[in-house]
């Protein structure tokens, strides 16, 4: 078997936009009390095609007033720091997946809408359960980077397989039998490179398997929850739903009822469609 190793996936990791990272370091200013409005912007303002992206979904139909904004400091006047985070993350995440991933044999808009749904879930369900929604958001948004540095890895080289659409193996035994790693455990190896929190990196790495997570978060199981809710409402990855089979599971460990799960999928439908508009 041919193994990826670490070199290579920093070494692909460096290939990728750098607005994930700008999206990561904006999550720790806004955290800190000390962060005034220069901080924000000069971060933001570091990407010109992230700052036009941000600055195009400002004056869509979700955040437009009947008047357009022309630089962030607007943006961030109407509509706070908070809505600006997201606004971030959100062309981040439509940068990263822009591409095609031949490995994985699906399409950047899949893997986008797929994040996006993850994304959103993580952050209705925290609202529910009083968790931290900006961190719930964060690693919804960040759950497919694994999947996008093995991509740059291996999509050149012959030597290494694709995962087609006839393949019934669920993902990461794929994966693990073919790259000996997996997606999961290489987005949380590149999380904690680029300085985002140890539980962000910890809940990505055990999205599939709660179960064998060494320190029980409750975002984990809230990972897992929210990607049954991306399967439900037609956003899934081919290989993933037999890791959400058993949801019912991650209820006691979040507090959450199945009615309120029921509730968040009518949400993230709602959610989920406005902001996929506002790129059209």
């Amino acid at each position: 078997m041919n193994t990826i190793s670490p070199i290579d996936l920093k070494n692909a990791a460096k290939q990728l936009p750098p607005s994930p990272r700008i999206f990561g370091k904006l999550g720790r200013l806004l955290k800190d009390p000390e962060t005034d409005l220069n901080d924000i912007t000069n971060l933001v303002n570091a990407d010109s095609s992230l700052t036009a992206q941000v600055l195009r979904l400002s004056n869509s139909a979700m955040y437009s007033m009947g008047m357009s904004v022309d630089t962030l400091e607007e943006a961030i006047n109407r509509i706070g720091f908070r809505e600006l985070y997201k606004l971030v993350g959100i062309a981040a995440s439509s940068q990263i997946f822009s591409e095609h991933n031949a490995t994985y044999n699906i399409s950047g808009a899949a893997l986008w809408e797929n994040s996006l749904a993850c994304s959103i879930g993580m952050e209705l369900l925290a609202r529910k359960t009083g968790m931290d929604e900006q961190e719930a958001y964060t690693i919804g948004l960040l759950r497919n980077m694994g999947k996008m540095v093995i991509n740059h890895c291996v999509q050149d080289d012959e030597r290494f397989p694709r995962y087609e659409a006839s393949n019934t193996q669920p993902l990461i035994d794929w994966e693990e039998s073919n790259f000996g790693i997996t997606n999961p455990s290489v987005a949380g190896f590149i999380l904690v490179s680029w300085n985002f929190t140890e539980e962000s990196s910890q809940t990505i790495q055990y999205q599939y398997t709660p179960e064998a997570a060494p320190r029980k978060l409750p975002l984990i199981a809230l990972l897992n929850l929210s990607n049954c809710l991306a399967e439900r409402i037609g956003r899934g990855i081919r290989g993933e739903s037999v890791y959400w089979a058993n949801w019912q599971e991650q209820l006691p460990r979040t507090g959450l009822s199945t009615e309120e799960l029921d509730e968040t999928e009518t949400e993230l439908v709602q959610t989920l469609e406005k902001v996929v508009h506002a790129f059209d």
